[in-house]
């Protein structure tokens, strides 16, 4: 009888964390569309320049993703962040990111004046965006990826 009373709470145990390693994956997603917007702004100047990245639905679940974004004259941006669910528009498929966030430690010299410069419509030659279900750790592989050009 006793190894019974022991083998039951084991079982339980591994029956519930298959459950949540079931219960805790992520929809799979993928990308229709990225493109640089301009406009938004009505005057502040700190969204005068947005990526809209789009995907076949909604998101339900929190991502993280990587960008790099290369005009004609060869300026690269490149940036990463996080990719939640909508609240305020949980049908909408598209995700404005303002590029000025993607810019860090890493980021070109004068990189707020290069992207006020050449990241406009009509002058990006390509947009790479990466999707993960986390951030990577390594080299982890994106679970989406997707390049746009002439932009």
């Amino acid at each position: 009888m006793r190894s019974t009373w022991i083998k039951a709470p084991f079982l339980v145990a591994i029956m519930l964390s298959l459950l949540a390693l079931i219960g805790c994956s992520k929809a799979p997603v993928q990308i229709t569309s990225a493109k640089v917007v301009s406009g938004l702004d009505k005057g502040s100047g700190n969204f005068d320049r947005v990526l809209q990245i789009c995907f076949d639905k909604p998101l339900t679940s929190t991502y993280y993703h990587k960008i790099a974004i290369i005009t004609k004259e060869n300026v690269k941006i490149t940036g990463f962040g996080t990719l939640r669910p909508l609240a305020s528009d949980p049908d909408n498929k598209c995700h404005l990111r303002n590029v000025y966030l993607y810019i860090h430690k890493d980021s070109p010299v004068d990189a707020r004046q290069l992207i006020k410069d050449y990241v406009v419509p009509g002058n990006i030659r390509q947009v790479l965006v990466q999707i993960y279900n986390e951030k990577p750790q390594g080299k982890e592989l994106p679970i989406a990826e997707k390049i746009f050009t002439d932009l």
